[in-house]
């Protein structure tokens, strides 16, 4: 018997899992389409998680969506204050990502400490649920009163945009990034658009591939969702599928569309946040003006050090978790100049504190109100519009799309045009990408910007990053943390570890199905 774990008999894995068992074995339970609806919202969109063990990453995982993001970029670094990054803490669970491990599922010691397929896992369980519902919804197209036919299509849209998006999120992961040239054969992770239990193994298609089935997915969203009234920044709408197709165009470096696309954001979605006289204790929450949208939940205020305030009824405060915000991303601000507002709402310097994060605490270090990697905010819009723009050669869009966005990021009485409008060519191109950096930071963007970077069809650019990790044992007798080790590891641009292993599960259950290549690596020492 072939093996079906791939094609997702799984749907137990996420909410309203018992009747979605049923469901498939009987689809008497559906008795109209808002009984699909309720899969739609219980099956289709990310789950809320709510981690009550979020204090390190070790209560996160397998559970919050791709926390594997923060911690493999330049975003985020090791806590040495007080008495974190312990076994049972970051070094029992995240180590292997943060260090780019071969066996990223290992800790230090080489305990399995992570499960390595739960985001494999749950996004295959969303497209699943999806496909799903986009072969029962046939049974009610015929409807013709008005709110039916809104209703309808509103499910089918956002069914489609959520299949698109969770296979970008997957393409990126497992498949290298995009690039013309190789995209046709490079492999990327299995298509799997049938409702049916299929009895097959299962074969990477190529990243090319699958790049087009998101592509297509999400221009079906757009086409669906376009009259749809929105329901809330939990649930997709025309503008969602639009940014969303804008940052798949620029992946792909088409450049024009990308263009296009970000364009209507720019003009119909949300207006941009302005910080200058902003007063809110968090930037991301549900009430913020610029949110398009936002699926999933966030545990990083639990394990990383973060400012909060007194509202939130916890301390002010959190210094010794797991993680910290790096150093790169702090000087990526340009403190000494003391004119981004963000060094306020973002992240925060604290005298015998550090380097906190402050842009979403929620109210209990955890959130299941707002995601850290699946957030859309019109910000993004003018970011792609800027670089695809200033790509295709049209840089006084790109100038101007930069100018609106730092106009409301840059105090007031040091904001100056003239800063941007002197750059051009490469200069502009990069300058764009250190703004996308400042903005979007800690909101999943990062590792895939710098991997697509690398292979951008006009300026590449290429990034080596460097993580210093200290292995720390508590000593029973004096009950502190002595350091065992400290050491380096690298991650150069040409490394194989830019993509994820697949899950070994996956591996083990279909037969045939090629790994990506990665290296062992021990670091180097350092004093």
């Amino acid at each position: 018997m072939k093996n079906l774990y791939l094609i997702i008999c799984i749907l137990a894995l996420c909410g309203c899992s018992g009747f979605l068992e049923e469901y498939s074995q009987d689809k008497s339970y559906i008795k109209g389409y808002d009984d699909l609806d309720e899969i739609l919202l219980g099956n289709a969109y990310f789950e809320r998680f709510y981690v009550s063990n979020g204090w390190q990453f070790s209560g996160i995982a397998g559970e919050n969506y791709l926390p594997c993001l923060h911690v493999m970029s330049d975003e985020l670094a090791q806590q040495t204050r007080g008495s974190s990054w312990v076994e049972e803490g970051a070094c029992g669970t995240i180590y292997g990502y943060h260090t780019w491990q071969y066996r990223v599922y290992e800790n230090l010691e080489g305990k399995t400490a992570w499960d390595d397929a739960a985001d494999f896992r749950h996004l295959y369980s969303h497209i699943n649920a999806c496909n799903i519902i986009l072969e029962e919804i046939k049974a009610y197209e015929d409807v013709t009163e008005e709110e039916d036919v809104q209703n309808v299509n509103r499910i089918k849209g956002e069914s489609y945009f959520l299949r698109g998006s969770c296979y970008f999120f997957l393409v990126n992961l497992y498949g290298r990034p995009y690039a013309k040239a190789t995209a046709g054969n490079d492999p990327a992770v299995p298509i799997k658009l049938s409702n049916s239990v299929e009895d097959k193994y299962y074969q990477r298609n190529s990243v090319s591939e699958v790049y087009e089935r998101v592509v297509a997915d999400l221009l079906e969203a757009e086409k669906y969702l376009k009259n749809v009234s929105k329901k809330s920044v939990w649930r997709a709408d025309v503008v969602a599928a639009r940014l969303m197709l804008s940052r798949t165009y620029l992946y792909m470096c088409d450049y024009e569309n990308a263009a296009k696309y970000a364009k209507l954001v720019t003009e119909e979605g949300p207006r941009l946040t302005d910080l200058n006289g902003y007063s809110n204790s968090q930037f991301l929450y549900p009430g913020l003006s610029e949110l398009i949208f936002s699926t999933g939940s966030t545990s990083l205020p639990g394990a990383l050090s973060f400012y909060a305030t007194s509202e939130t009824s916890i301390n002010t405060y959190v210094s010794n978790q797991d993680m910290r915000i790096s150093d790169e991303l702090y000087l990526a601000y340009k403190p000494e100049e003391a004119k981004d507002l963000r060094l306020e709402h973002f992240v925060v310097s604290s005298d015998g504190l550090g380097l906190l994060y402050k842009k979403m605490h929620g109210r209990t270090f955890v959130t299941p109100d707002m995601s850290d990697v699946f957030v859309l905010r019109t910000s993004e819009a003018y970011l792609n519009l800027a670089e695809a723009a200033a790509c295709g050669e049209d840089e006084v869009t790109a100038r101007k799309a930069l100018n609106d966005l730092r106009e409301r990021r840059i105090r007031r009485e040091a904001f100056d045009e003239a800063e941007v409008n002197a750059l051009s060519g490469e200069e502009l191109v990069r300058f764009i990408r250190e703004e996308r950096q400042r903005e979007l930071c800690l909101e999943g963007h990062r590792w895939f910007d710098l991997r697509r970077y690398k292979v951008a069809e006009k300026f590449p650019q290429a990034t080596t990053i460097n993580h210093v990790v200290e292995n720390r044992v508590r000593n029973e007798t004096t009950w502190t943390y002595e350091t065992i080790w400290k050491r380096r590891f690298t991650l150069t641009p040409e490394d194989p570890a830019w993509v994820l292993p697949l899950p070994k599960v996956e591996l083990d259950k279909n037969t045939g199905m090629i790994d990506n290549p990665r290296n062992e690596r021990k670091g180097e020492d350092v004093e």
